[in-house]
């Protein structure tokens, strides 16, 4: 992009200010809008630097297209060169994006990330966006300006800049309009053509090379069918097939080897005809013939050409390879786009900030690529760094209820969002869903399949495939497993702290003992959670974790003892010869006939009665001389020795 560099080093404005020429033919839907277009929606991708994709969103870019936030009825779009204009069925304009200049004409100089209406325009026909001004024409064939008037781009006898529509005075019977990257061009009912506007380049086609702040003819022009506008040069289509063009030559843009540097007046761009429409971007052209094939030439260092080659410069119009049914083109900044009958989108050039629609973020392409998730297109237009379509309106998922299920599929989600009804196809990341019903326009109903880790949900309908948003995340849950507890006993009081290892505990909702809840507990991880027995009788229990997928299975791993305790002895000696009754003290004792076992040492008493959990009575067996500790199993849960309260002494 070298070239680009060098140039606007000479040219006031820099890069930032270069723009398509804006095409209306194709853009247009002419006549009164029919019940389907009524519903028609706008979709753009690239660079969202200051927010011209118009989705509300601040993302720096989207490689994918998004639909553009709250619109319908769109007849016409119009991408500048850091801003959109989109004309609706009402007749009026709404637009996005950067507004340093007033360009967004609502009569401010913030930027908007969702479309805003521009103050007081109706009854329009057709919008044109320049590098930072704007241009609308009325019905009655008369011009509206607004944005950036450094030279005059505005037309209104004036440089002042303005951030609302400001009527351009004298010109009458346009019939179409264009805006380059600093001037600006309407052809008139009668074939001819008038420029305003910078003109360093002659791109006013006036002879000159002086600004003009007012609309001027351009030289010797009859039959003009359209008109379009790049950075510093300009083109004009005939009504016998062929184009003139103007302006700047540096990059052969005028294909005619005649002119060296740059033309101030047309000259015949060589080597076309049969022409049905045409596109200038910032240094390189498009023509679209009759026959639905692509011709290009000009600046081609990022391949904006098509032809597989990045030379820099051609001056002889060549086919866009693989290409063919083209009912619609447009340029941009290094960069081309075609309609294709079918409705769908192709493009190729530079592809930084995603300005392909394909998928990648960065990179060129020299051959056309499909823009994806795109059908039903009805009209294309290309900006600085991003690109904008309408059409049927893309759907787009605002919501999932549940956002998460188990890994193992089956889960019902409900998905709201925008224009679902002719759903198609609901995908789960890339596998498709079990089952859906459409509900209304704003609802499904889907089965997700199996799956792993986190997903996004598309619908896809007839306009092509919902953008990938926040919103549309779901994710596949592991079923929990504990795998170890940590300590893995405690006493029927309760009040231990277990530290729980295992998988699968994000969004754990319950931590149980047995039938028992947790006291508390807390998730610390996918893998670990902290969690306070609560008391319970003496005896082995299963943890168990439950997180909205299900709840862990049964394991040998996942077992906690109870253990009962002894707090006292009374006495705490006897004889060897055994006989002696004690009273013992503590918890989890079992009433239970047999249930609580009492041991002295390593002999068990033969006769025991526990009158309650807390306390029992024993008869010592008989034993060698020596101290022993005294333990109480329950359950198969044995109390821990503890030689200061449970030890009995035989002497």
């Amino acid at each position: 992009m070298e070239f680009q560099a060098d140039r606007d080093t000479r040219r006031a404005g820099g890069w930032a200010r270069v723009l398509l020429g804006a095409l209306l033919a194709g853009l247009l839907l002419a006549g009164p809008v029919s019940s389907a277009q009524a519903s028609f929606g706008a979709a753009s991708w690239g660079s969202n630097l200051v927010r011209q994709l118009g989705d509300g969103s601040i993302s720096a870019s989207s490689a994918l297209p998004v639909a553009v936030s709250g619109l319908s009825g769109v007849t016409s779009v119009s991408a500048g060169g850091f801003h959109t204009l989109a004309l609706l069925g009402s007749g009026t304009v709404v637009a996005w994006g950067e507004n340093e200049y007033g360009q967004l004409g609502n009569g401010g100089t913030t930027m908007s990330n969702v479309p805003v209406a521009v103050t007081g325009l109706t009854g329009v026909t057709a919008v044109a966006a320049g590098g930072h001004h704007s241009l609308a024409l009325l019905g009655n064939g008369t011009v509206m300006a607004w944005g950036d008037n450094e030279h005059g781009q505005l037309g209104i006898g004036s440089t002042k800049e303005s951030s609302v529509p400001v009527l351009i005075g004298g010109l009458t019977g346009v019939k179409a309009i264009a805006a380059g990257a600093e001037h600006s061009l309407a052809l008139l009912s009668n074939g001819t053509v008038m420029a305003w506007g910078e003109n360093e380049g002659g791109q006013l086609g006036n002879g000159k090379t002086t600004s003009s702040i007012v609309p001027v003819a351009v030289k010797g022009l009859t039959g003009v069918t359209a008109v379009a506008a790049g950075a510093e040069h300009s083109l004009a289509l005939l009504s016998n097939g062929t184009v003139m063009a103007w302006g700047d030559n540096t990059y052969d843009q005028l294909a005619n080897n005649s002119v060296e540097e740059i033309s101030t007046v047309p000259v015949p761009a060589l080597g076309l005809g049969e022409v049905a429409s045409i596109a200038a971007g910032a240094y390189h052209n498009l023509a679209r013939l009759k026959n639905g094939t692509v011709l290009a030439w000009g600046a081609n260092a990022r391949g904006e050409l098509g032809d597989g080659t990045t030379s820099i410069r051609n001056p002889t119009p060549t086919a866009v390879g693989g290409l063919a049914g083209v009912s619609a083109v447009a340029a941009g900044v290094s960069r081309s786009m075609a309609l294709l009958a079918d409705g769908t989108v192709r493009t190729w050039g530079d592809g930084g900030s995603g300005a392909l629609g394909d998928g990648g973020s960065s990179g060129l392409s020299t051959t056309p690529v499909a823009v994806k998730g795109l059908a039903e297109v009805a009209g294309i237009s290309a900006g600085g760094r991003h690109d904008v379509t309408f059409g049927e309106p893309l759907p787009v998922i605002s919501s999932l209820s549940p956002s998460s299920g188990a890994a193992s599929g089956g889960t019902v989600v409900t998905i709201a969002g925008t224009d679902l009804t002719s759903a198609s196809a609901v995908r789960f990341g890339t596998k498709a869903a079990t089952s859906f019903s459409v509900i209304s326009a704003g609802s499904i109903t889907a089965v997700a399949p199996a799956g792993t880790s986190t997903v996004n949900v598309t619908v896809t309908t007839a306009a092509g495939v919902s953008p990938i948003k926040a919103s549309d995340r779901y994710t596949y849950l592991p079923v929990p497993v504990v795998t170890r507890l940590t300590p893995n006993f405690g006493p029927v009081a309760g009040g231990t702290t277990v530290t729980i290892a295992g998988t699968g505990f994000s969004g754990a909702s319950a931590v149980s003992f047995g039938a028992t809840p947790a006291s508390s507990f807390v998730v610390n991880s996918s893998t670990s959670i902290t969690a306070v027995a609560p008391a319970a009788t003496a005896g082995i229990v299963d943890v168990h974790v439950t997180t909205p997928i299900a709840t862990s299975a049964t394991s040998t791993k996942d077992r906690f003892k109870y253990l009962p305790t002894i707090a006292s002895i009374s006495p705490s000696s006897g004889s060897v010869a055994g006989g002696t009754v004690v009273t013992i003290t503590g918890t989890g004792f079992s009433t239970v006939d047999k249930a609580t076992t009492i041991q002295f040492g390593t002999k068990r008493s033969l006769h025991v009665v526990c009158t309650s959990s807390t306390t029992c009575t024993a008869t010592a067996p008989p034993h060698e001389a020596g101290a022993v500790d005294v333990t109480a199993t329950v359950n198969s849960a044995k109390s821990l020795p503890n030689p200061s309260v449970d030890q009995f002494t035989y002497g």
